[in-house]
């Protein structure tokens, strides 16, 4: 297991770009009961994945921590992990969902990185960061924008 979660934090980057790839190609085809499925599957996949690194990997503090102070410690890496875990929920959504319009899934993108501090807060795994959901924002707009330019590249 420890070998898996070690390709997942040093390959953050390929694994979104896989994503990425496998949703460009779902989103050129013709969306059928097959494709659907597999994007579905790859959405219960992204979800599990962000369950497992946001909560699950992390034990359980007795003391509340958060920073409501943006840009007050970031490394580069927790920059990166955040930004790229947000990028393909819109395009996996949109692609699901076909009359799902972008902006309603970027709603639902900055709802669903709340969602994640605000559990993290209450369950005390992590840190509640102002951080972390200005981060997890810009990963949900790299992927409207991504979607938007297939969008645009199929007509």
């Amino acid at each position: 297991m420890n070998t898996i979660l070690d390709f997942v934090y040093n390959h953050n980057g390929l694994i979104v770009l896989l994503w990425m790839l496998l949703t460009a190609v779902l989103l050129f085809r013709r969306l059928d009961a097959a494709n659907r499925i597999l994007q579905g599957f790859t959405l219960v996949l992204w979800l599990a994945a962000t369950a497992f690194l946001t909560f699950f990997e992390r034990s359980p503090v007795m003391d509340v921590r958060y920073n409501l102070i943006p840009f007050q410690e970031d490394s580069i890496y927790n920059v990166k992990s955040n930004v790229l875990l947000f990028i393909p929920l819109v395009p996996a959504l949109c692609a699901l969902f076909s009359r799902l319009k972008v902006r309603t899934a970027l709603i639902a993108g900055i709802l669903a990185s709340l969602a994640v501090e605000l559990v993290q807060l209450v369950s005390h795994r992590g840190i509640c960061d102002i951080d972390d959901l200005l981060e997890n924002r810009l990963g949900v707009l790299i992927g409207a924008v991504f979607l938007l330019l297939i969008r645009k590249l199929r007509k």
